[in-house]
């Protein structure tokens, strides 16, 4: 009761309406300032996850929190209540994630697993259907983020977690000549 009392005068100061009836565009654009400000000090402070790659497990966050919080900000749920959902979803998150670092079981289960693409130069076709990626979609992902042309050349590609492929290049052989005995024998050596 407290916390709702204090909130009450919190939203009459800043003059953002306590309820969604009746809010004028000055106290929806206040709220929407709010709920901004509330929620970049969140995230800033939650999990590095949100600012980098989206998996899945990212995205359904993202999508709930930004509509979750829409609601705060037009006035349709009470505010004090869906800042609470907001932080609740968050809280989830960061709970699911520390689980998903501890137990590789469940963060297969809300995470998913990586699928091999291309395994010693050779596309593996039956997981790319699975993944419904074209071999053009395959090409453009080996040029742009393995700097290979041909997937003969590549080692291993990933179609990762998050969506990302990553790509593993065979490693070219380098020729390093080594004088045994000056003048006698030159040995050649792979690297």
């Amino acid at each position: 009761m407290f916390f709702q009392n204090a909130w009450a005068a919190f939203c009459q100061a800043l003059g953002i309406g306590l309820t969604g009836q009746d809010l004028t565009a000055t106290q929806m654009g206040l709220r929407a300032v709010v709920v901004y400000l509330a929620w970049l000090a969140a995230v800033r402070f939650a999990d590095k996850r949100l600012l980098g790659k989206y998996s899945p497990f990212d995205v359904v966050l993202a999508v709930i929190l930004g509509a979750v919080l829409g609601r705060a900000i037009n006035g349709s749920t009470p505010f004090f209540e869906t800042m609470g959902a907001g932080a609740v979803l968050v809280g989830m998150h960061w709970l699911f994630a520390i689980l998903s670092a501890r137990s590789h079981a469940f963060g297969r289960l809300v995470k998913g697993e990586e699928r091999v693409l291309v395994w010693n130069g050779e596309v593996r076709r039956a997981e790319m259907q699975k993944c419904h990626l074209s071999e053009r979609d395959l090409l453009e992902m080996l040029r742009l983020n393995g700097g290979v042309a041909d997937p003969r050349d590549v080692a291993a590609a990933y179609l990762e977690r998050n969506g990302e492929i990553s790509v593993l290049a065979f490693r070219t052989a380098r020729v390093v000549e080594v004088d045994v005995l000056a003048g006698v024998q030159t040995v050649r050596i792979a690297l």
